[in-house]
């Protein structure tokens, strides 16, 4: 294949996922790994077991790998760093290998036992994977149609992966939902009896093959189905995002920064870990900054921190309302935390940069950025906690789909910097 043929190829693969929000693409694992892959997770599986014996006999068990890989198990983060994954990745978001990161490393297994009766949709810890959702959270990534603007003037921002080692019809997805609000036909049926978890209208099963996978936009509409102790499922889950175009709605690195010692110092993995983690450690830089010049009461600063993060010329107000979600988780976790410089045992990296975001402020500092972003938070809920069918997370007063129309991007950072914050 010539060049402008593969650039062709990879322009239409792209329009197609920005059309439909999910491609299914074969031999994302390579035919002669497939096997010794397969053993690779079933050793990890089995490792996993021997920290919790209990681990599968849940409804949907699933675990990071990057905290359970040794040098002689690396075959997942190696297929997360390939061509065929982080390369592809890189390419759907349109953006170079340099701007992309792998976020995540995980496994998904059928149960032990055969799974109890699926609880509806928004339950008090959570959504359940087997009810209809998109990976959104109002009370974390804000209203959804703020994500969407964003997404429709820079293009998408994160790519989730589901790569099946053995066959896997689980997944479900509706075409198109990733560009737009749930229709008033969606919503009806989600709210029926049973609609979580039902095929909704329009749906489609990513039916997988051995080696095969689907990579989506993670805000699809989609449902994880029916999970059964009787067929042997081992499918891995990446995510990877683009850095330098704006904040996408997930945006953690849940990587163990222990990975990196399984690699060699020269390894081409390990340059590519390292890079991943400098591209967080940068961004978290520009949060503090950001923060600084709020304290400062220095909009100009500001300004200029929100315009590295998200350059564009629209969609800025999901970015502006997503560093509002970090100013105020950082201000709950240094409440709660007692010991800067200790870390947990197999934490992931997005805590470890939370913790030292942590440290490089004061309580009252903290105090100070609580009331400055206090009164835009107030204007993201509605003040009655409720659970709208089809996204993440517990019930909250946090806003689930349209953003109030008076609010704009000037108008968010003016209240920001209001003489009352």
């Amino acid at each position: 294949m010539t060049q402008n043929s593969t650039l062709d190829a990879d322009l239409s693969l792209r329009e197609q996922f920005w059309r439909d929000g999910y491609l299914i693409l074969h031999d994302v694992v390579p035919p002669d790994r497939l096997e010794s892959l397969r053993k690779t997770v079933d050793d990890l599986v089995v490792r996993r077991r021997a920290k919790d014996p209990d681990w599968d006999t849940c409804a949907a068990p699933r675990s990071d790998l990057t905290h359970l890989v040794e040098a002689g198990s690396l075959g997942p983060v190696d297929l997360a760093l390939h061509d065929n994954t982080l390369g592809i990745s890189a390419r759907l978001l349109g953006d170079s290998p340099e701007s992309v990161s792998l976020t995540a490393v995980s496994i998904f297994c059928n149960p032990a036992f055969e799974p109890v009766t699926t609880p509806t949709s928004g339950q008090s810890w959570g959504t359940d994977p087997r009810n209809w959702h998109r990976d959104v959270r109002p009370d974390q990534d804000g209203p959804l149609s703020a994500l969407l603007a964003a997404e429709d003037a820079s293009g998408s921002g994160y790519v989730q992966w589901n790569i099946a080692l053995y066959d896997d019809s689980i997944l479900y997805v509706i075409p198109g939902s990733h560009r737009r609000l749930t229709s008033e036909v969606e919503a009806l049926q989600l709210q029926s009896e049973g609609g979580t978890q039902s095929k909704l209208t329009g749906s489609v099963c990513a039916e997988l093959k051995p080696g095969s996978g689907v990579v989506y936009n993670s805000m699809l509409l989609h449902w994880g189905s029916k999970y059964t102790r009787s067929k042997k499922r081992r499918t891995i889950q990446l995510g990877v995002r683009s850095f330098g175009r704006f904040l996408p709605h997930q945006r953690q690195c849940r990587l163990r920064q222990g990975v990196l010692d399984v690699f060699s110092a020269d390894s081409p993995q390990r340059a590519v870990l390292e890079r991943s983690f400098a591209l967080f450690r940068d961004e978290f830089a520009v949060f503090e900054d950001a923060f600084r010049a709020v304290l400062d009461r220095d909009q100009e600063h500001f300004r200029a921190g929100l315009q590295r993060l998200h350059p564009g010329s629209a969609g800025h107000l999901s970015s502006v309302v997503i560093l509002t979600k970090i100013a105020l988780e950082l201000c709950d976790r240094h409440q709660r935390e007692d010991d800067f410089e200790s870390g947990l045992e197999g934490e992931d990296y997005d805590n470890q940069l939370y913790r030292q975001l942590c440290s490089r402020f004061t309580e009252a500092e903290c105090e100070q950025l609580r009331c400055r972003f206090h009164a835009l938070d107030v204007l993201l809920r509605s003040g009655e906690p409720v659970h709208v069918s089809g996204f993440l997370g517990p019930p909250t007063d946090y806003l689930f789909e349209e953003i109030p129309a008076e609010l704009t991007t000037e108008s968010a950072i003016g209240v920001i910097f209001s003489e009352n914050g």
